[in-house]
């Protein structure tokens, strides 16, 4: 298959041939042209029993022209490296450096004593005996790095006033005397245990990142060297993190309460490099904040800029080089959800760094992360963590794309796993929706999570699509994906339209209390401002990513940017100060402040002359003064902010503008005035067919009506030699004129369970529909609904209407199909398919899988907690018609 964009994940645990096979049949019905195999976990992995049925899905693969990723370990997250840690190289175990410190009192002359020794572990309290002492062995080879006394000042605070005990360290003690006052003594030591999951590589160490290539990569070379490059794409990356900590949480940031950071001798060395043997000195301030906040800026954001390089160097770089020198690319995603993404812990400190080896950028959305009619609430989030509706909403497409979009190694891909952990409720209708959001904020490339080869029903982040057949709306899920790879394709190989270039606020965030990017994403995008966020590393090194500045603009990969925007920043590092001050007189923005502080050597630079040649714009005004100077690509004649879009351009198809009503209640009706003169039509890409559109041109500019139903998502693309089918219509204009016969009662009501179908049970009469969860409450299937309607002559126009169904519906009419609605409004056109006489009117409602599984064994975990909806077809059904 070509211009293929979907690759969804295929889970393999040891599955028997037959189930294999079948699978991939399956996938492959839905226009799907690869997979991406994952151990989910697989006890063989990289043995005999992964060969073998690796071996099937290769040969499937090929009899299909499919492509095959590899997930690239035993278990997610990556960084397992198949074992090898634990099994054959623990000297490569992740390295930490932690601290304990003592609260005492200063004075001159007084001499102190401190039990180093015994300080080179965790403070534990008596109620953690047992659990503390299964590390004691390990313990016991914790190295001290060093001795430092800071001045204490109030509350949590300390003083910039350092004295460095090292060298009063002898035979495990430290002998020394402070100046008069309350002084906390840090030891600071080197660890490889009271961290994260030490069978894990340590990404910042060379040696041990580089088990992950041996461990798993190497492995699949050596079975099916000949297969790189033809069947076999290449690897997936999942989720890798730093994992410095077992808590599954968003704030694992600098400073965090007992958590060690991660270290290597060639972080050691860079810090050296940058501070001398006195950076020890600034080491206290990564644990806990300062008064004074220079040295606690400086160490802080030079420590994490440190690391992110590292990972950059050691990890998604190495990885990305070995797989171009064997012929396959490099793809996967990090852990980006509520800052993560420039974070410890889960996070991998740099999003853009991170992304650097990848020939895709990459997210997820998964677990409810972007949810349709909640863009700023809290998200319950997978085992209640919770998560910030704005940055999901407005950002992480964003985030995602951006990178896609400028850095020229990724090629304008933007991959994105998407569905997974949503659970059993959400089927093709909520699927569309998130689907459209993602595709009008830049993503071109599908990984859905996922098919799960397990016995129905699998209890592992659901849902499942084909579900071994269980799953009633799988033949809806394959038109979604046919339609889904004509968008990716139609958004692909061409060139984002942007006007704001907004700063990634990873340093920042390093740095602490600065503005998320989020909430300038967000009012930026409320007004159809398009935008792009860009790094520091981008702005500095223009060559590396095609870009340059021309006069007033901001050229990066071919996109060229009117302004750029920085949320606020508590301080910026001396090296972007002075880009800023070099700039020329491209537009910068500052949302709501200046930077207090500028961190590093910056020679004659000052915070004034950054100040000559920026400006200062309050949140609320940014939108507002961003249109005043022209800065905006479209506009409407009204305020909408549930209107998104998205503007391309290729140059064969030239202009694509992509429009979505993100509201789930409100229709959005206006004009829109577009900057060109060509003339537009409507595509559909799930008949990939073309439409007229109501367009009228004046002063190099076209205006046109449009009307988006809550969740519609339409594309307007340039005519060329298309050929039109109709004049477009929206959902009101084609009912427009005509005449309601409601048809609401005495319908035949037959149902099926989905791996029984087409089989339908007996037929009951129902006068007055009712949902059919009211009767049968634990069904999930298809509900066929049939009815006979007589007619006294042949409509000119006729559409179907129902008011209520749950939650796909497909309409026949005299035994010829008619259509089908994924989402609401349930309107089916059948014109042309009606005659005088009796007409035979036959609905086919399929559920998503959710109510079935109360009556199936429950899992002893719950993700989250939601409602279902009532399922069937009920309410107003009506035949508007026009003779």
């Amino acid at each position: 298959m070509d211009k293929n964009h979907i690759f969804p994940f295929l889970w393999m645990r040891g599955e028997e041939e037959e189930v294999l096979r079948t699978e991939m049949k399956k996938i492959a019905e839905c226009g799907i042209g690869a997979v991406c195999v994952e151990a989910r976990p697989h006890e063989e992995f990289c043995q005999e029993g992964w060969w073998h049925d690796m071996d099937i899905i290769l040969d499937e693969a090929k009899k299909r022209d499919m492509k095959v990723w590899i997930l690239d370990d035993k278990h997610f997250p990556t960084g397992y490296a198949n074992g090898l840690i634990e099994e054959k190289y623990p000297e490569r175990k992740k390295l930490y450096i932690a601290s304990s410190k003592a609260n005492v009192y200063g004075y001159p002359n007084r001499l102190l004593t401190l039990n180093i020794r015994r300080m080179l572990k965790p403070a534990i309290g008596f109620w953690e005996i047992g659990d503390a002492m299964k590390n004691m062995e390990e313990r016991a080879k914790n190295k001290l790095l060093t001795v430092i006394a800071v001045k204490a000042a109030e509350g949590k605070l300390l003083c910039e006033d350092v004295i460095d005990l090292t060298d009063t360290v002898k035979d495990d003690f430290a002998h020394f005397s402070l100046p008069e006052g309350i002084w906390t003594v840090y030891v600071i030591f080197k660890t490889r245990t009271d961290g994260g999951n030490d069978t894990y590589i340590n990404l910042i160490d060379a040696e041990s990142a580089y088990t992950q290539i041996e461990g798993v990569y190497e492995a699949h070379y050596a079975r099916y060297a000949d297969e790189f490059g033809k069947t076999i794409a290449g690897f997936f990356s999942d989720e890798t993190q730093f994992g410095n900590i077992t808590e599954v949480c968003y704030d694992a940031a600098l400073g965090k309460k007992n958590m060690p950071l991660p270290w290597s001798n060639e972080l050691e060395a860079m810090l050296i490099e940058r501070y001398g043997d006195s950076y020890t000195q600034y080491l206290p301030f990564l644990f806990q904040e300062s008064e004074e906040k220079e040295m606690q800026h400086r160490i802080r954001y030079d420590y994490m800029d440190c690391v992110s390089r590292l990972y950059k160097k050691n990890f998604s770089d190495t990885v990305g080089h070995w797989c171009e020198e064997h012929g396959v690319e490099y793809i996967g995603h990090v852990v980006e959800d509520n800052g993560t993404h420039s974070r410890l812990g889960m996070g991998a400190v740099h999003y853009f760094r991170a992304m650097s080896g990848q020939h895709m950028a990459g997210i997820d959305c998964i677990g409810e992360q972007v949810l349709f009619g909640a863009p700023v609430q809290e998200r319950q989030g997978i085992g209640g963590l919770g998560g910030d509706g704005e940055f999901y909403h407005y950002t992480l497409g964003k985030l995602g794309a951006s990178c896609g979009h400028l850095d020229p190694k990724k090629k304008g891909r933007t991959m994105c796993e998407l569905f997974g952990a949503y659970g059993w409720n959400f089927g093709v209708r909520d699927m569309k929706y998130v689907l459209d959001h993602l595709l009008v904020k830049g993503v071109n490339e599908l990984v859905p999570h996922a098919f799960s080869m397990a016995e129905y029903p699998d209890i592992d982040c659901p849902p499942h699509f084909y579900a071994r057949g269980n799953n009633p709306e799988f033949p809806y899920f394959a038109e979604l994906m046919k339609y889904a790879n004509r968008m990716c394709e139609l958004l692909s190989n061409g060139q984002h339209v942007a006007n704001a270039a907004v700063l990634y606020d990873g340093e920042a965030d390093w740095v602490g209390g600065a503005m998320p990017m989020q909430k300038v994403c967000r009012e930026l995008l409320e007004n159809q401002i398009d935008l792009d966020i860009v790094s520091m590393d981008m702005l500095e090194n223009l060559e590396d990513y095609h870009g340059f500045l021309r006069g007033d603009k901001l050229l990066i990969n071919g996109v060229e940017f009117d302004a750029l925007i920085i949320p606020y920043s508590r301080a910026i590092p001396a090296h972007f100060a002075k880009w800023l001050k070099n700039k020329g007189t491209l537009p910068v923005f500052f949302v709501e402040e200046y930077p207090k502080n500028v961190i590093g050597d910056f020679d004659d630079l000052n915070l004034e002359q950054i100040k000559e040649c920026c400006q200062v714009i309050p949140l609320s005004e940014l939108s507002e003064v961003m249109a005043e100077k022209g800065f905006c690509d479209i506009c409407i004649d009204s305020t909408f902010s549930d209107l998104s879009f998205y503007h391309y351009k290729k140059e064969k198809e030239g202009d694509i503008y992509v429009f979505q009503n993100e509201s789930p209640s409100k229709t959005f009706q206006g004009i829109v005035t577009l900057p060109v003169t060509r003339e537009l039509v409507y595509y559909n890409a799930f008949s990939d067919s073309y439409e007229e559109a109501s367009q009228k041109v004046y002063d190099r500019q076209s205006k046109i009506e449009l009307e988006l139903a809550p969740a519609q998502c339409v594309v307007l693309v340039e005519k060329k030699e298309h050929v039109c089918i109709k004049a477009h219509q929206s959902f009101t204009e084609q009912l427009a004129g005509l005449v309601e016969e409601d048809i609401s009662k005495d319908w035949a009501v037959s149902r099926v369970r989905s791996i029984d179908y087409p089989d339908f049970g007996p037929e009951e009469e129902k006068e007055v529909l009712e949902p059919v969860s009211d009767e049968y409450p634990a069904f999930s299937g298809i509900i066929r609904y049939r009815k006979k309607v007589t007619l006294d002559q042949i409509p000119l126009a006729a559409y179907l209407k129902a008011e209520q169904v749950y939650e796909v519906m497909r309409v026949s009419v005299n035994g010829t199909e008619a259509g089908f609605c994924l989402n609401p409004p349930y309107q089916v056109e059948v014109t042309g398919l009606l005659k005088t006489g009796e007409n035979e009117i036959t609905i086919e409602v399929a559920t998503t899988p959710a109510r079935e599984q109360l009556a199936l064994p429950q899992p002893p975990f719950d993700f989250g907690y939601e409602a279902t909806e009532a399922t069937g077809m009920f309410g107003k059904i009506a035949l508007l018609s026009k003779c």
